[in-house]
């Protein structure tokens, strides 16, 4: 049985907004629901939300590396934070691979699922409270770097899932 993880007014959010930030910050609201729906959810909706949860991140976190901090980095000088950034995903990235090669229903995957979500919930403070908000200020090219965003995004969502919103090839059991 598959988790339905596509809540449709956060779907519109991400697929209706023209500017980057408000499509990004739709993006961090749809993955912060997913870890707190996993806390409640039974073994194979764990496995779903899951699954959903990590190939959005996967996609998010390519979009903001290749397009986005490239672009704020331009416009605002802080280098650090850019850094800290990239670094916060290098971590999300080794939890997600580490994650990906174990089973949903393992006692560690829970327990490090919910590490990946105390991590994405610090990033997003993060980009939410300043990043963004600097870079708006600094007066970064919403519209050039929304269509470049949603572009790559297709792309990368097609690639995930056959152009659903956010599933990756589920991983099969042998028979």
């Amino acid at each position: 049985m598959r988790h339905d993880t596509s809540d449709k007014t956060q779907e519109q959010d991400v697929e209706e907004t023209t500017d980057v930030f408000e499509s990004l910050k739709a993006d961090h609201r749809m993955v912060k629901e997913w870890f707190a729906k996993f806390e409640e959810a039974d073994k194979p909706t764990k496995s779903s939300i899951a699954e959903d949860t990590l190939a959005a991140l996967e996609v998010h976190t390519a979009i903001e590396e290749e397009l986005v901090y490239p672009a704020i980095a331009e416009v605002i000088d802080d280098e650090d934070g850019i850094k800290e950034a990239i670094e916060e995903h290098h971590v999300a990235k080794l939890l997600i691979k580490e994650l990906r090669r174990m089973k949903p229903g393992e006692d560690a995957f829970a327990t490090k699922f919910k590490v990946l979500g105390e991590l994405v919930s610090h990033h997003i403070e993060e980009e939410e409270g300043e990043m963004f908000p600097q870079a708006e200020e600094a007066g970064i090219d919403t519209e050039s770097l929304s269509r470049d965003v949603m572009k790559r995004k297709a792309a990368l969502m097609r690639r995930h899932g056959g152009g659903k919103k956010s599933s990756a090839p589920r991983r099969r059991k042998a028979a």
